[in-house]
């Protein structure tokens, strides 16, 4: 994605996006993640969030997969990760978030 300024202009990967949505949703309470220390590419292999990001008319929009702990209010955790993944993706990139979808493949135990 790349935006321009009166300065010049700024071009973010779309895999440096990933990261920022994926620390922000796994920054909210509930969010189950993989701490395997099983080596460097198994962990990469399986980590339990996934991002997908696509520019829709100048917007970004963000599909998560993702974990919950068994133990959490999922209605209220999942608006707490869409919050929070679009506030933290806007503020570092100056980049609008119009939409923040979440797909939610289990519940840990």
């Amino acid at each position: 994605m790349s935006s321009n300024f009166k300065d010049g202009s700024v071009k973010i990967a779309d895999e440096v996006l990933d990261q920022i949505a994926i620390q922000a949703a796994n920054d909210v309470y509930g969010v189950y993640e993989d701490n395997t220390d099983d080596g460097f590419i198994h962990s990469l292999a399986s980590k339990a969030t996934k991002s997908s990001i696509k520019n829709v008319g100048g917007n970004l929009v963000i599909d998560l997969d993702l974990s919950l702990d068994k133990n959490v209010n999922v209605r209220k955790t999942v608006k707490k990760i869409q919050e929070n993944v679009k506030n933290v993706v806007e503020t570092m990139t100056g980049l609008i978030v119009s939409r923040v979808n979440i797909n939610i493949n289990k519940l840990e135990i």
